[in-house]
């Protein structure tokens, strides 16, 4: 079996990099957008993940206002007429549209696209009722759920004590895990979360939350008060911020020190760090609803209602408790047996042998 990935470059996407790793035991596997436009080669199957990232063209729309032009349109029909035509398409439905743009543009990209798909497979079953839901004409569609596969594959060196020492964190405090980029609007929530926890011995993990300018008019004194907010920011020991992008080697010391990863996403389908966070053996803490309430309801972990602050702290506490009667590591058994690459990767095979 011959697969393309029809996909822009994500390297620091390990979802994309073990994937495809997994696939290559089995079959040929190309990761190349060109591959798809030219529309040369032969490809049993095509593997589609985001919409916007089936060229670097594509995604420049993503961050001006600017239509889609009709050309790119018309190029993109005759491709998906293609493929349609020799191959199999296959889609993975990682999100439910673009986080950087979601006006009707980018909304008629993802129907257009998903309309030549035989194959969407789903992270959970609320993302199928969703996509019904969204795409009401596509009933052509077959769905499937294939669970995320874990990030074993990530190093992992050091344990409680060692990720501890290395950050300056004592054994006897409660940490608060936020992993990946912050948006401005979940920094608050991510505050009141970290706000529950019991005591004065805690800490906050959120390298990505970034220190932003005020806004001021005159430049110099913005600059300078913003660069004052950073230096106050990075002499905080209580509250880790705007500590910029952590390596993937580097990962397993974050992981490691915390007691509970928090995932502050609340218009959102799904979450690798549900994942992330079983894999190194952590409670996780997400809202209900989407795909992440379901996952996280079907792992026994905690939930909390979005706007609803009795209900965030239950969460935050709940996360404690489970976190003290060995729940991350029931996650992360969870994680290593039934979502390894190499089960994930023989199910995504065999939905594309038995696409018809």
């Amino acid at each position: 079996m011959k697969i393309l990935f029809a996909c822009i470059p994500t390297p620091l996407n390990r979802f994309m990099v073990d994937l495809k790793e997994g696939l290559e035991q089995h079959a040929e596997v190309v990761w190349d957008c060109d591959e798809f436009w030219a529309m040369k080669n032969d490809y049993d199957v095509i593997h589609i993940h985001w919409p916007e990232y089936l060229s670097f063209e594509m995604e420049s729309y993503l961050r001006t206002p600017e239509s889609i032009p009709s050309e790119l349109w018309e190029r993109l029909k005759t491709c998906l007429d293609f493929w349609s035509a020799h191959s199999k398409i296959i889609y993975t439905r990682h999100v439910q549209y673009p986080h950087a743009r979601h006006d009707e543009e980018f909304l008629n990209l993802y129907r257009f696209v998903t309309s030549y798909c035989d194959t969407v497979v789903h992270f959970a079953n609320y993302s199928i009722e969703q996509f019904k839901e969204f795409y009401p004409e596509h009933e052509h569609v077959n769905h499937v759920v294939i669970p995320h596969h874990n990030y074993a594959s990530l190093p992992n060196p050091s344990d409680k004590r060692s990720a501890r020492k290395e950050l300056g964190i004592a054994e006897e405090d409660h940490v608060m895990l936020v992993f990946g980029a912050i948006k401005d609007n979940e920094k608050e929530l991510i505050s009141k979360a970290f706000s529950y926890l019991p005591g004065n011995n805690k800490v906050l993990l959120a390298p990505g939350w970034k220190v932003l300018r005020r806004e001021i008019g005159y430049i110099r004194l913005r600059e300078w008060i913003w660069k004052w907010d950073k230096w106050i920011a990075s002499k905080q020991k209580r509250k880790r911020i705007n500590l910029g992008f952590i390596a993937e080697e580097d990962a397993h010391l974050y992981l490691n020190s915390a007691d509970f990863l928090f995932i502050p996403r609340t218009n959102e389908l799904n979450s690798g760090n549900i994942t992330l966070g079983c894999t190194f053996g952590l409670v996780v803490v997400g809202k209900d609803g989407a795909d992440i309430g379901e996952i996280l309801e079907e792992t026994g972990n905690p939930t909390f209602k979005v706007d609803n602050d009795d209900s965030l702290r239950k969460a935050v506490l709940k996360a404690l408790e489970l976190k003290n009667v060995g729940h991350g590591a029931k996650n992360r058994k969870l994680a290593l047996d039934d979502w390894g690459i190499n089960l994930i990767s023989n199910e995504y095979l065999s939905v594309m042998k038995g696409i018809k």
